[in-house]
């Protein structure tokens, strides 16, 4: 990647920052709905006026909430969008990639963020929105620090599509039924493993079915390892044959051969949801975007479940740290009506729209400003927040596609074959080698560390 601010992502501090309630109770879609119906009876939008761009994107479930986002949009500045959802992701980005370079291009369209997203930049399809970003940092709509994951050569291309926080969602009942506490440490983490192992309960939900979650307890054992050695590793400037990496497979491998987790083949989306309402499942290492599925089956946030932070295995590391990931809403360089989407991506962004996209989404605003009515997401902000969390970009973006993609199906191999840690570490190595190779050597270190 050609700019220093970029991979900055992986090492982010964020510090206190009021959050503070910008909706009346009960805000989210229906009192927003409300407004957006008021400012429609007053004039000041009408619906022969509004502007309709056209959006695609691959998050089929989150359709209403997006139709939802229009709607509210065309009330307040006289913007919706059509949104065309796709449930298959492969054939979403075969559509977008072949109409980005022509006159048929969507106005906006989902992606993901960091390296995943260079491809595109690198071609010349997405607009530049560095004055959105600039004027949103100014107005504390967003944080300079979540620049980084859309930044290229010093520019923004892409703002915010959600934003998620890794954490472990766990069973509320289970924890009371076996008296156990929320861990603060290591061994009180497997402690808890222990009891649970012990009471007939799978301690942790972990798969390999669909090739990417087997990352999951990879970055988290790494990071919680040295969260420094983490940024140096998926930069290109640490190995994954060093020490550190070492130490974190022994860690996994210790918790594979404990059966801490269950099976591998077990469906994040069609079947660890259920064995975790069911009380079968004790935690679930993931991102707060998982949420859905529970609130999906009926479980009540912070009654039935809530979420921690995983603690650090490294007992000599003290810095509070946990993974951020973060998707693109991105406007084609082609548009058609680029300033209506301009106009669009700038109200995206603002207190009220990012209140009523969390409240309904069950996810982080990106907006600081903005509040989440959910109290696991709330308590979970107002922590990463107030306790100063060091924030890590997700190992899904941190690093070249081509090096991620081929280390998920390493990663898998071992969670099936624990014994043969070295040789699965020695083979991504040398998928990394060649991948920093072909970029002309691995990525810059950040200038400094951006405070959100």
């Amino acid at each position: 990647m050609t700019n220093d601010t970029t991979r900055s992502l992986q090492h982010l501090s964020t510090r206190a920052t009021s959050r503070r309630r910008l909706l009346q109770s009960g805000a989210g879609l229906g009192l927003a709905a409300a407004g957006a119906a008021t400012l429609g009876r007053s004039g000041l939008v009408s619906a022969q006026d509004a502007t309709t761009l056209k959006f695609m994107h691959d998050k089929a479930p989150w359709q209403d909430f997006f139709v939802a986002q229009g709607d509210l949009a065309e009330a307040a500045i006289g913007v919706n969008w059509e949104a065309t959802p796709f449930s298959d992701t492969t054939s979403y980005q075969a559509a977008v990639l072949a109409s980005l370079p022509t006159g048929d291009t969507p106005d906006f369209f989902t992606w993901w963020s960091g390296y995943r997203i260079e491809d595109l930049y690198a071609q010349g399809v997405l607009a530049d929105v560095t004055d959105i970003w600039s004027q949103a940092i100014t107005d504390g709509n967003l944080p300079e620090s979540l620049a980084a994951a859309f930044t290229f050569d010093g520019k923004q291309y892409a703002m915010p599509s959600h934003v998620s926080y890794w954490g472990v969602f766990y069973n509320k009942k289970l924890f009371a039924d076996n008296g156990v506490s929320v861990p603060t440490t290591w061994a009180e983490f497997t402690a808890a493993a222990d009891t649970f192992k012990a009471a007939g309960i799978t301690p942790i939900a972990s798969t390999q079915v669909g090739r990417w979650p087997s990352f999951i307890m990879f970055e988290e054992l790494v990071l919680r390892t040295d969260p420094n050695f983490y940024a140096e590793l998926t930069a290109g400037r640490a190995k994954y044959t060093d020490p550190t990496c070492v130490q974190a497979m022994e860690t996994w491998r210790g918790m594979i051969e404990a059966e801490y987790f269950t099976s591998f083949d077990l469906d994040l989306f069609t079947g660890v949801p259920g064995e975790f309402s069911a009380g079968k499942v004790a935690m679930i290492p993931i991102g707060t975007w998982y949420q859905s599925n529970f609130l999906a089956s009926g479980m009540v946030p912070g009654e039935d479940y809530d979420l921690f932070i995983m603690p650090n295995v490294n007992d000599a590391v003290t810095d509070k740290v946990a993974i951020v990931e973060t998707g693109a809403l991105a406007i084609s360089a082609q548009s058609s009506q680029i300033d209506a989407a301009k106009q669009m991506a700038s109200w995206w962004i603002t207190p009220e729209a990012q209140t009523a996209w969390t409240n309904n989404l069950g996810d982080a605003p990106a907006n600081p400003q903005a509040q989440s009515d959910n109290p696991v997401l709330s308590s979970l902000l107002t922590t990463i927040s107030d306790e100063g969390y060091t924030l890590y970009q997700r190992y899904w973006e941190a690093s070249p596609v081509a090096l991620v993609e081929g280390a998920v199906d390493f990663l898998a191999e071992f969670m099936l074959n624990p014994g043969e840690a070295q040789s699965v570490l020695a083979n991504i190595q040398e998928l990394a080698d060649t991948e920093w190779e072909k970029r002309g050597g691995p990525a810059a270190a950040p200038a400094a560390t951006p405070t959100a």
